[in-house]
């Protein structure tokens, strides 16, 4: 099985930009981006990302805004901030070079087992497996797994699995290979076994349950939210808000204020915008307002030539437009 796979992936793999020219911090900020993230997304932020930030130190030592706004439409901005702390960690404590222990790659802000996995074998050629949504799948069928691919004992047992069957002499292409064929073959939804380089090993085929399996618990319910904000202008410049730490959503983000900001009573809508962040549908109405008496720090004035250079989030750009 595994020398039928990894031939298939010698011939069928995709052509990808960090698959050129590997390297440990080009294959970290890959995995980083292509996490929830489709492969045709993340394409044109990667050539953009690498060309403004091109090594750890450039990351490293860009201001937080500049990573975000390189960031901008790719969403989960969690992802970018962990990014540069840590590129800062690998300043700090590895002198700029991306660290080849499994530890030290793990303790990295924003890298579980997973991407350190990933890394280290197709950066380092270190036999360490992946395990993600494509692996899972694709496993779940050739071995005909009966049980829920996210309770926490399923999970252990396929990290067991590709534990076993990681081929040690290419760890890196063997891990791709899999997720490739997770990607492009064997799909969450009508799987191409005609196509399949493993078909004749995979029990679901024989069992004829390629199109039942994985079992996956029942999708969460969307949730419904309303926001209002505040279209604040006075001589040419606009109010913004700078949100805290401890907002639900968009933390650290500059954004349009909302009304529960600010001492300013909301006024005529101006759009309304539609939204979502994982499994939530903002709505947000827009509306007109009059400057508060008093300016609140977490407040400042922009330039209206400005805005898109603070306001990086899609959500706030859908309300420019």
């Amino acid at each position: 099985m595994k020398r039928a796979l990894l031939a298939w992936y010698d011939r069928a793999k995709r052509d990808m930009p960090w698959r050129r020219d590997v390297s440990p911090y080009r294959t970290w900020i890959s995995e980083i981006m292509l996490q929830q993230t489709t492969v045709a997304t993340v394409t044109p932020y990667f050539g953009r990302f690498l060309a403004r930030f091109p090594d750890v130190k450039a990351l490293a030592d860009a201001p937080e805004e500049d990573v975000l706004k390189a960031w901008a439409g790719l969403g989960y901005y969690s992802r970018a901030r962990n990014l540069r702390r840590a590129a800062q960690k690998i300043v700090a404590e590895h002198g700029g070079r991306f660290p080849d222990g499994f530890d030290a790659v793990l303790d990295l802000p924003g890298i579980g087992r997973y991407t350190a996995g990933a890394i280290l074998s197709i950066a380092f050629g270190k036999p360490y497996p992946v395990l993600d949504g494509n692996v899972a799948r694709v496993f779940s069928r050739l071995f005909a797994i009966e049980e829920d691919v996210k309770a926490a004992a399923t999970v252990k047992a396929l990290w067991a699995r590709a534990e076993e069957l990681l081929d040690r002499e290419r760890p890196g292409d063997w891990n791709q290979a899999l997720m490739e064929l997770g990607a492009t073959v064997c799909l969450p939804e009508s799987p191409r076994c005609g196509d399949c380089p493993v078909a004749r090993w995979c029990e679901a085929k024989k069992r004829g349950r390629q199109d039942e399996l994985p079992v996956t618990p029942a999708r969460r319910e969307p949730v419904d939210l309303s926001w209002t904000c505040l279209w604040i202008e006075r001589a040419g410049r606009v109010l913004l808000w700078k949100r805290g730490e401890d907002e639900r959503f968009l933390r650290g983000h500059w954004s349009l204020p909302e009304a529960r900001h600010l001492d300013s009573a909301p006024g005529p809508r101006l759009k309304t915008v539609r939204h979502t962040i994982t499994h939530h549908r903002i709505t947000v109405d827009v509306r007109r307002a009059e400057p508060p008496a008093v300016l609140p720090a977490s407040a400042a004035w922009v330039e209206r030539a400005a805005l898109r250079e603070r306001l990086v989030s899609s959500l706030w750009l859908k309300a420019l437009a």
